[in-house]
Parts: structure tokens; C-alpha cells; sequence
């Protein structure tokens, strides 16, 4: 990416923890479900993430974006202007001159998620060079997909990660964003052991039970301890953030909402958890409703089995 040019007319600069009254004000005018007053806070100031405010000179914020950092990469955690003072540049500087100061202190890529849907901002995207690096279906509550853009921030040439590098990242942050997001929705404050946990959970293609994700968050930070794990997941399934499932083996599973809907099959000699989706039984149960006077609206349904032996 080359440097962008911001017009006089914009200024750009950093956030204070002051503006956070400003900015939550201004999130609830772009977002329907915005990020409270606390929820920016925590991102303001701190080592690991970049927050910049655009306005038109001499005007109040009429933008803003975040971005957070890790090691050589960063992910764009929110980005938004008024409804009144789009497509005047405001979200372009913003990007320019976050990119600016990511490739300043070393980042060399920067991953943007975006709704399939949010046409200037795909456009946007694609003209600062991003390329399209992965997809999340129904990653939204509305249904629609999320379309992950990598942005390289240095020469070309440069990036000696490749492309399996962007596509591990952009699966695996934005899972991270996303049930992050959802807290910064519900008002609650995410510490860095609760982004640890979280980054567990997000990442986790099984259903782990609590002693598991406290197994594997504390390989990333062994100060982590057992009662922390257990309280953040307890807070996390409250908030309507994560989902528990008994599968008959005495232990609480988890998993993120908003999955995309599937049932289970356990495997009741190891335990193991399979998710399938079948057609067949989603119009039986239907039916089945209708039979009997009511509309489905959701169901659960768990098989337990037992693997078949191959004569």
C-alpha cells in the first residue's frame, strides 16, 4: 500500500480516553447494535491498539476507527463515520493514516473484516490494494457473510508469510473480533486474559468443557487460573455469547452462538462431538409441529451412537 494523501480539509489524530463519551455517542448513529462508553474506553490508549479520530477541520468527530496490533499484523476492530459526512474521505484518511503509523512501528499487514453487503466499503477496500482473503458465512446476526480483506502495509515482496499466513489470520482473528464485538455490544469489559479465553473458544473446532479451555488458555498464559476461566465462561453464556450443550457425559460443552444452525452426533465410546445438518429431519420436524397446531421456531437434537464395526 503507498502512502495516501489526506486533505487539508480532514484532520486526523489520536484518541484520548476522554473521548470515549463522544465516540460511544457517535458509534450508536452508525451501528444498530453500537459499543457503549466503556467498551471504547478499553481500546483507547493502550499498547496494542492504534484509535484515530477524523473530523473536517474545525468540527466535532464525525469518525473514528480502531485498530489492534499483534506481533507484525493487526486487524481492524471497528470503523465508522456519521451518515451525513460519508463519501468526503473522512473513512479513507482514517485508514491512510492508521497505516501510516502501523508501517511506522513495523506492521507490515493489516486484515479488515466487512459486511458482504456494505458495498463503499468493499469498494473502499479494494482501491487501497486490500485483497479478499477468506469468508465467514452468516457471520452476522442479520445473515449476512463477512468478506476478510488483507492489506499489505510494506513493499511488495515483503510479506514472507504468504498466503496461508493471511488465511490462518483471517480465520482466526476475526473469530477472535467477533465474539469480542459481541461483548463490546453487551457492555462487557474485555481483560487480556478474557481475550485469551475467548481467542480459545473461537478457535476451538470442537466443545470444549471448562477444565479443557483452561488447559489450553493457559498454554498461551500460564497465569490464567481455573476459577478465572470458569467465571469469564459463566459471563460469557449469561451475556448470550456462548452456548452450553450436555452431551451425557457429565460435563458442560460450549460452544459461540450464532454458529449457524447443526445438530449433534456423539460418539458415546470417545465422547467425540460431530455436527451434521440434514434436510430430511429439519422439514420432519416441521412437519411434525404443524401436525400438532404450532410453528417451529428452534430445535435442539442431540444423537448419541455408537461407531458401526467394519466386517
Amino acid at each position: 500500500m503507498s502512502e495516501l494523501f489526506i486533505p487539508r480539509s480532514i484532520v486526523v489524530r489520536q484518541a484520548l480516553p476522554a473521548d470515549a463519551p463522544a465516540l460511544a455517542a457517535l458509534h450508536a448513529r452508525c451501528f444498530a447494535r453500537p459499543w457503549d462508553e466503556g467498551a471504547l474506553a478499553q481500546f483507547i490508549g493502550v499498547p496494542d491498539c492504534l484509535a484515530l479520530i477524523g473530523a473536517l477541520r474545525d468540527e466535532p468527530p464525525q469518525g473514528f476507527l480502531i485498530v489492534r496490533v499483534a506481533a507484525d499484523e493487526a486487524e481492524l476492530l471497528t470503523l465508522c463515520v456519521l451518515p451525513d459526512h460519508r463519501r468526503r474521505g473522512l473513512a479513507r484518511a482514517l485508514l491512510g493514516a492508521a497505516a501510516s503509523q502501523l508501517r511506522g512501528g513495523g506492521t507490515k499487514r493489516l486484515f479488515l473484516e466487512v459486511d458482504e453487503q456494505n458495498t463503499p466499503a468493499l469498494a473502499l477496500y479494494r482501491t487501497l490494494g486490500a485483497e479478499k482473503v477468506g469468508l465467514r458465512s452468516a457471520y452476522y446476526e442479520h445473515g449476512a457473510d463477512a468478506v476478510i480483506f488483507s492489506l499489505a502495509l510494506s513493499g511488495p515482496g515483503s510479506d514472507d508469510g504468504g498466503r496461508k499466513r493471511q488465511l490462518t489470520m483471517a480465520k482466526a482473528e476475526t473469530g477472535i473480533s467477533r465474539l469480542e464485538r459481541l461483548c463490546a455490544e453487551r457492555g462487557l469489559r474485555m481483560t487480556g486474559q478474557r481475550r485469551i479465553i475467548a481467542r480459545v473458544l473461537s478457535e476451538a473446532e470442537d466443545h470444549p468443557d471448562v477444565e479443557e479451555v483452561y488447559r489450553r488458555a493457559s498454554t498461551l498464559d500460564p497465569r490464567i487460573s481455573l476459577s478465572t476461566v470458569y467465571r469469564t465462561v459463566r459471563l460469557l453464556e449469561g451475556a448470550g455469547i456462548l452456548e452450553r450443550h450436555a452431551f451425557g457425559d457429565g460435563r458442560a460443552r460450549y460452544e459461540p452462538v450464532g454458529h449457524g444452525h447443526h445438530d449433534h452426533l456423539i460418539n458415546v465410546n470417545t465422547g467425540e462431538v460431530i455436527e451434521f445438518h440434514n434436510e430430511q429431519i429439519e422439514r420432519l420436524q416441521e412437519a411434525v409441529a404443524r401436525e400438532l397446531g404450532f410453528r417451529l421456531i428452534g430445535h435442539r437434537l442431540e444423537l448419541f451412537g455408537m461407531p458401526i464395526k467394519k466386517s
